[in-house]
């Protein structure tokens, strides 16, 4: 006779025994049959990912957005991607359909792709989103990081659509989408780079606040002595000499000098480092490339 018994008590013990700091992703019950054929571990879907229950893994998917393409297949699963947006580009050597846009789609042919989800980290309209739900495909929108956290989060989540509630180390009681979150997150923090005070200045002379994912990732490294909200006018930040400025590497040193307000930060000492705008705009782990771009400059003027 099969006899079941409940262990979560001890599966609590030994995560504390192993040093764990995330009790809150141990699961709060396991149910072990007595016949080791018929063990029953934590099923992995029905799961949550962006406020979506799946009941499945996603095994086909259409990705609207370059930065979930791209994190899709960094987590080895480019192979379910059945479509990509016109702006996909990376990696190199898609050769699925592109469908269109978040702001474009072409929904007849994401539809007769039959996907199980549709990621995108803008909002689709609600006719698209409806028309999608209607035919049986999720839409799963991560939300578009604006700080460290964000950038995990969207991890976590797009993750979570093909893992579900995987454990990834019973010992760690962590499940698999929350490793991987933290491991994008700790690859970025540690690729940083101390270099002091800062301003960022876009490709359309605008600079970067604290609350944008560009001046999260950017503060990493210092203190970014642009303190205002969003994207502001170089006048909207104050007189400040940053030890750099960092800018896109768009821009030229002749062009900077033309703004009245660089111009003073440049006569008070403040030197230029050029980084490629398009790491920061696409939040993946390509990110961590502008630390490499901000290492490498620095070591060639030294």
């Amino acid at each position: 006779m099969k006899f079941k018994r409940i262990v979560c008590v001890a599966l609590f013990c030994a995560a504390v025994l192993c040093g764990c700091d995330k009790k809150d992703n141990v699961p709060s019950e396991i149910v072990v049959s007595g016949d080791s054929e018929y063990e029953e571990d934590v099923k992995p879907f029905p799961a949550e990912s962006c406020g979506v229950m799946l009941n499945k893994e996603a095994e086909k998917v259409v990705s609207l957005s370059p930065a979930t393409t791209e994190i899709i297949c960094e987590l080895g699963f480019g192979d379910r991607l059945v479509a990509v947006s016109n702006y996909c580009d990376y990696p190199e050597g898609l050769s699925m359909p592109k469908v269109g846009s978040t702001e474009n789609p072409d929904i007849d042919a994401i539809i007769a792709l039959e996907p199980d989800v549709v990621f995108t980290l803008s909002l689709l309209s609600e006719r698209d989103r409806y028309m999608l739900n209607h035919a049986g495909i999720e839409v799963l929108t991560p939300k578009n990081p604006e700080s460290i956290e964000d950038y995990y989060t969207m991890y976590k989540e797009i993750a979570a659509a093909f893992y579900g509630k995987t454990i990834l180390d019973p010992q760690k009681g962590e499940f698999k989408n929350v490793a991987i979150a933290g491991d994008a997150r700790k690859k970025l923090e540690d690729a940083a780079i101390e270099i002091g005070s800062f301003v960022y200045i876009t490709e359309m002379m605008t600079l970067s606040g604290n609350d944008t994912f560009a001046g999260a990732v950017l503060g990493l490294c210092g203190e970014n002595l642009c303190n205002k909200s969003g994207y502001v006018s170089t006048e909207e930040c104050g007189e400040v000499v940053p030890k750099y400025i960092i800018a896109d590497d768009k821009l030229t040193e002749a062009k900077l000098k033309k703004d009245k307000t660089v111009s003073k930060m440049l006569s008070g000492g403040a030197k230029i480092i050029y980084i490629t705008s398009s790491y920061l705009e696409r939040p993946t782990s390509r990110t961590a490339e502008v630390f490499s771009q901000i290492r490498e400059q620095l070591s060639q003027s030294e």
